[in-house]
């Protein structure tokens, strides 16, 4: 089964996300990606956050596993980063007009109310897993 792993990055009371426009659909995602083949979840979390956000993150704890869409996803709260965070790796190399990645620092209380981001139960589960 494919495995995904995302960081769930808070700082200040805001958590780092991901907006996407593909399509002319606009959404937000949890930042990370794919494990690759031989490589632990927890060493695939701290490279995806370098690739894809370009810092450093020091891994908090597991917040929760859930199956989506035919794949295990695990969730790691980041506390603790070095860097500032800029878009990297695959998603700056495809950004084109249809395919857009936008990193956004959003309030922690406002994802209780944004239906746009996906998944919907990680977004459930970080709604009561974090004490905000």
């Amino acid at each position: 089964m494919f495995k995904r792993v995302a960081g769930v990055i808070i700082k200040n009371n805001k958590i780092l996300l991901m907006r996407r426009i593909r399509d002319g659909q606009e959404y937000f995602v949890f930042p990370g990606g794919g494990v690759e083949e031989d490589e632990s979840i927890e060493i695939a979390i701290t490279r995806e956050i370098k690739e894809e956000l370009s810092i450093d993150a020091k891994i908090d704890k597991l917040l929760f596993e859930i199956e989506n869409q035919g794949r295990r996803e695990y969730y790691y709260l980041v506390k603790e980063f070095s860097g500032q965070p800029k878009l990297g790796g695959e998603e700056k190399q495809r950004m084109n007009q249809d395919n857009q990645y936008y990193l956004v620092w959003m309030d922690l209380d406002k994802i209780r109310s944004l239906d746009n981001l996906y998944p919907q139960e990680a977004r459930l589960k970080i709604i009561r897993e974090i004490d905000y």
